[in-house]
């Protein structure tokens, strides 16, 4: 099941990214916030995970881990439809 969910995200993953910025700042646009949220987000998790464990409280890193899930896909079920106002139109005119 899994995988089935990662090939949908992949497949799409480039058209997605592509539509939201124009292309004179879309490697900036895309690169960027990549970037922050790896650094903080996989920069943490590790210190999470040893210190939810130390205080016995593993399953906390896991709801942590959900947590961050659940925003990330309120964010992607709230993007705007970008059908009729798609950047690459734009750009190929």
């Amino acid at each position: 099941m899994a995988l089935v969910i990662v090939s949908g995200y992949s497949s799409i993953n480039a058209v997605v990214k592509a539509e939201l910025f124009p292309v004179e700042i879309r490697a900036l646009g895309i690169g960027l916030p990549h970037a922050l949220t790896v650094a903080v987000f996989g920069g943490t998790a590790e210190y999470l995970a040893l210190w939810s464990k130390g205080a016995g409280h593993e399953a906390y890193f896991y709801w942590y881990a959900t947590a961050c899930i659940a925003i990330s896909l309120v964010v992607f079920l709230t993007m705007k439809e970008t059908l009729n106002s798609s950047r690459l139109n734009h750009d190929a005119a």
